[in-house]
């Protein structure tokens, strides 16, 4: 299995013979199992224990273990305990998925603080039939059906090509003890239940059932990188991005068949796990909108768009006569100038400056506001301009007003208030220019 190991490595260019490595150490049958062939094999590694305190006694028992077997080995070892239970509670995860976050996450501090260059993880084929069947069951498309990347930027698996028989086999011979995991029998967990309840029921219909799923995936994977292909060819004909929302016409995604498969893949970057519903707006009316955790997603009558989910910002930027820039919420200088030759730009706002009063305010628009613009002579609702102006929802929410006392002078971006023009007895011009 060693020589199985290292033709593994080589062929799948996981790592160099003098590239440094974290392994990442459970003290379970996977982790010690690959410790022993890294060291019989000549890589260098240092190791990284996580104590998830979830089991009490066992999980000291297991870092008592680890800990045991870097000094008989003479192993540079790292530990951290972890409140995973508050962490998923926090952040209203399971169990499982805290641990996977809070152990990379540790992972690759500790990549840059060692000088190390890859996390090895002891994940095996065993693992990968029962990720296809956990993304099957939970619906993520091609690209989940894929399994586990034996290489996956800085995290590398060298155990992917053995079984979990061959690593049991590989530790009974050489007679290795490992800590066991009881957690690993209870079929509460989704994996689990797969490993104990599903794969036997598989395995009585197919004996080879593991080795059929591990081809097949081979083959997924073949197909998965001509529809990748041909996914990224559409996506970069029909993406369009202005001034931070995605833009996809309506009439090119309706051309698109299969129309759900592409609409999935395109809008799966924003968080859009289902898009049935999606689909079925298109060809209806105007106006609907839909919401992933990251992006809200407003179907208008040309184009869907979509835009970053982002806190509502209430605060009023102050701008002083003496303020020469600001650069957030937006970036914006301010100056003064004698000429008054008028400059057709939609981004310069050219006020008289007598007639401002600071200092400035630099508001969100609200229900109610009004202004006259420029070239108009009555009041006109802001709501309203927007209907004419074909502002889409994502426009108005993100529409900032430039204010002297109550007045809007600067629909900022698009039209300054008709009081507040050039004339021919402007003495001092005030510039705002985005």
């Amino acid at each position: 299995m060693k020589n199985k190991v290292q033709h593994f490595i080589k062929e799948k260019s996981l790592f160099a013979r003098e590239d440094k490595l974290i392994l990442g150490i459970s003290g379970g049958a996977d982790s010690v199992c690959l410790m022993h062939i890294l060291l019989a094999l000549g890589y260098s590694f240092e190791m990284a224990h996580c104590n998830f305190n979830l089991r009490g006694k066992e999980s000291d028992e297991d870092e008592n273990f680890v800990k045991k077997l870097a000094e008989k080995h003479q192993l540079k070892l790292h530990i951290k305990h972890f409140e995973t239970e508050n962490y998923a509670a926090e952040n209203k995860i399971s169990t499982q998925m805290a641990a996977r976050d809070l152990r990379y996450a540790w992972f690759h501090d500790l990549l840059l603080s060692q000088n190390a260059k890859y996390i090895a993880i002891a994940h095996h084929t065993n693992d990968d039939v029962e990720t296809f069947f956990i993304n099957l069951l939970r619906g993520s498309g091609l690209k989940g059906l894929l399994g586990i990347s034996e290489k996956n930027a800085s995290v590398v698996r060298p155990l992917m090509g053995v079984s979990r028989a061959e690593i049991e086999s590989y530790l009974n011979n050489n007679k290795l003890s490992y800590r066991d995991d009881s957690s690993n029998s209870s079929v509460k967990y989704l994996r689990n239940k797969i490993r104990h309840e599903l794969m036997p029921l598989l395995a009585e219909m197919n004996p080879s059932i593991q080795q059929t799923i591990t081809d097949e995936m081979k083959i997924l994977e073949g197909v998965y990188q001509v529809y990748s292909s041909k996914i990224e060819e559409v996506r970069k004909e029909i993406k369009q991005e202005e001034n931070g929302i995605i833009k996809f016409k309506i009439s090119n995604l309706l051309a698109l068949n299969p129309l759900q498969n592409y609409l999935y893949e395109l809008l799966n970057p924003y968080g859009f796990m289902t898009v049935e519903s999606i689909a079925k707006s298109l060809k209806g009316q105007s106006g609907k909108q839909f919401f992933s955790s990251t992006h809200s997603l407003l179907v208008d009558r040309e184009y869907i768009l979509i835009s970053k989910l982002d806190v509502k910002i209430n605060e009023l930027i102050s701008i002083e006569q003496t303020t020469e820039e600001i650069t957030m919420p937006i970036n914006i200088r301010f100056s003064k100038t004698d000429n008054i030759e008028l400059v057709k730009d939609r981004n310069v706002a050219q006020l008289d400056f007598e007639k401002l009063q600071f200092p400035l305010i630099l508001r969100k628009w609200e229900e109610g506001d009004k202004f006259i613009p420029l070239g108009m002579k009555n009041f006109k609702k802001l709501s309203d301009y927007f209907i004419d102006n074909k502002f889409s929802i994502f426009d108005k929410n993100k529409q900032w007003l430039l204010c002297s006392n109550n007045d809007i002078v600067w629909v900022v971006g698009h039209r300054i208030d008709e009081g507040y023009k050039l004339q021919s007895k402007t003495k001092k011009v005030y510039i705002a220019q985005i």
